[in-house]
């Protein structure tokens, strides 16, 4: 990927660069994990674990139409299930499993090394400016006119050696 004219972009398109780079870094560094995805949904249920799907929705700014295709997905996987509230028998509770817990925990670590390594040459100071600028350019956004936004979550397909 050629970054060469990344001051010249608008927020957006250096919000997008920046994320691919991010979340191509994140899943190499995770490609033992048999989960290849929503890495996002994992590393939010590793402090949130238990809580409903319209949580996790809510927080990560994910569609629940969407969001039931990646439960379903980690389910699939045996890294989550759905526990049933007992108080309100329409909810369910997103629970991870031991497998689930272990896998996030390497996750949750993989993002921290990530993070400490993109800033290791920028100070303190700079980096908590860095993140409450992108609250607040997020808090804006929020208060524009806008249209739902779905990702789609596709698979990708691994490039496997196969031995003969």
């Amino acid at each position: 990927m050629n970054i060469d004219n990344y001051e010249k972009h608008s927020v957006g398109v250096k919000a997008l660069i920046l994320s691919k780079l991010y979340y191509s870094v994140l899943s190499k560094s995770l490609e033992t994990l048999d989960v290849e995805r929503y890495f996002s949904v994992l590393n939010f249920l590793h402090d949130n674990n238990g809580c409903n799907q319209q949580y996790i929705c809510n927080n990560l700014a994910i569609d629940k139409t969407a969001m039931v295709k990646v439960i379903d997905y980690l389910i699939k996987a045996n890294i989550v299930e759905r526990k049933l509230n007992p108080d309100d028998r329409r909810e369910y509770f997103i629970v991870l499993t031991k497998k689930g817990l272990k896998q996030t925990t390497e996750i949750v670590n993989a993002f921290k090394r990530i993070d400490e390594k993109i800033f290791a040459n920028t100070s303190k100071q700079d980096q908590l400016v860095f993140h409450k600028m992108l609250g607040q350019l997020a808090s804006s956004l929020k208060e524009l006119p806008a249209t739902d936004l779905f990702f789609n979550y596709k698979k990708t397909e691994k490039k496997r050696k196969i031995n003969k």
